[in-house]
Parts: C-alpha cells; structure tokens; sequence
C-alpha cells in the first residue's frame, strides 16, 4: 500500500475524531507504524554517532481542537527491563527527539497523513503503550488500562491488575484481575492498551490483597 492509498484510507475519517490508532483498521495502523519505523531506521543509518532510537508506537489525540500525532520513541533495540516503565538511561531527551522529528518530516513517511495533523515525537512517558507480548510481559503485575474490539463480559474497557501473560504460541492472551473477578483477555482481541503508574481509586480498592505477614501488607503500629 503506498502513501496515496494510505491518505485516501484515513480520509474517509473524520480526523477531528480520531483520538487513538485503535479506531484505524489493524492492518492500516500496523501499515502505518511500519513505515514509521522504517524511517526511523533511515534515521539511524544516517546518523550512526548517535544513540538508535526505535519509534515504539502512536497515537492520534486532539488537543483544543488541533489532531495531533503522537510518535513514541525508546531507545533501539526497545525497552527492556522488569517493568513497562523506561529507566533512566532509557529516557529519551529532547535533544534526541527535535533531530528525528525533522528527519520524518522531510523523509515523506508523514505524507499519508492530512497537513492539517501536527507531529510530535517524545519518550514513553509514564502511560507507555503496551502492544507486543513483551510488553504485557514486563507490566505483570500493574495496572493496565486496556480496550477490546468487541465486548468481553459486557463490556470493551479494561482498567484491571494484569495478573498474569499466558505466552501460548498460538493464542497468547492476558489475565485481569479486579478483586476476586478474574478476566482473560486474547492479545489478538486488544485494540489498545497502556501501562499507568498511577493507580486509580477504584484499582487500590479492588487490588489483590497481600497475604498476611507479607511486607507488601504494610508496617504494623
């Protein structure tokens, strides 16, 4: 698919309404990311004294009304570590961010997307977007907010402990946890999903309690 074909696709979208790559079609977000990626390994070709970076995800927001393009970027080969939060020496600085951001909009990768959609590239952040098995992987135990393509239980929003990553080879899936309520979730059937480090009020109330005696359970007075 090239960028023409690409830009027609997203056309037939009302962009002030696009407010996450998972109201895109798998195949024309994945389309999309890949191309990006591409690029940023250009990038990386063309700049070889510098640290590779790897463009993780992004996602379409509006803010006061402008439809913006957020690019995630790690650095490559991606993040690595025991939990879905990047580490200091993981953080990618502005000084890092401004060289590549100028590269993508001269390269053409940007092209399938509307002039009218502003770019920004920064770091993962504190809510980085989950995506790969590894990902799920290494957020084992947070909290996750997630949304499915069709409704699981009722319902198609998730802000659930990710209990556990069953790495089936053929259907991977996740376990959620909310109190005693346990939900299994397919990979394949997440449209988005993120990692908070802020535990929402509802999530402390429900989260799994620590055995007695364990230190998770608090000083005693």
């Amino acid at each position: 698919m090239d960028n023409f074909e690409l830009s027609q696709n997203i056309g037939l979208m009302n962009t002030s309404q696009l407010l996450h790559p998972s109201q895109l079609t798998p195949e024309l977000y994945d389309e999309l990311l890949s191309k990006l990626q591409s690029a940023c390994s250009r990038y990386n070709a063309n700049n070889a004294q510098i640290r590779a970076l790897k463009i993780r995800d992004f996602w379409f927001l509006i803010e006061e009304g402008k439809a913006l393009i957020d690019l995630f970027v790690e650095p490559e080969p991606g993040h690595s570590g025991t939990t879905p939060f990047p580490t200091p020496d993981q953080a990618v600085t502005l000084d890092e961010c401004l060289p590549l951001h100028h590269f993508l909009l001269e390269d053409g990768c940007l092209d399938a997307f509307d002039d009218e959609v502003g770019v920004r590239v920064g770091s993962l952040g504190m809510e980085p977007p989950l995506r790969t098995l590894e990902h799920f992987q290494s957020a084992k135990g947070q909290v996750v907010s997630l949304k499915t393509w069709t409704k699981r239980q009722g319902r198609d929003r998730f802000v659930m402990f990710l209990d556990d990553v069953v790495a089936d080879v053929a259907s991977p899936s996740l376990r959620l946890r909310e109190g005693t309520e346990v939900t299994e979730v397919p990979l394949s059937a997440v449209k988005f999903a993120q990692a908070l480090l802020e535990q929402p009020k509802s999530a402390k109330a429900n989260a799994p309690k620590a055995p007695s005696g364990s230190k998770r359970g608090g000083k005693k007075t």
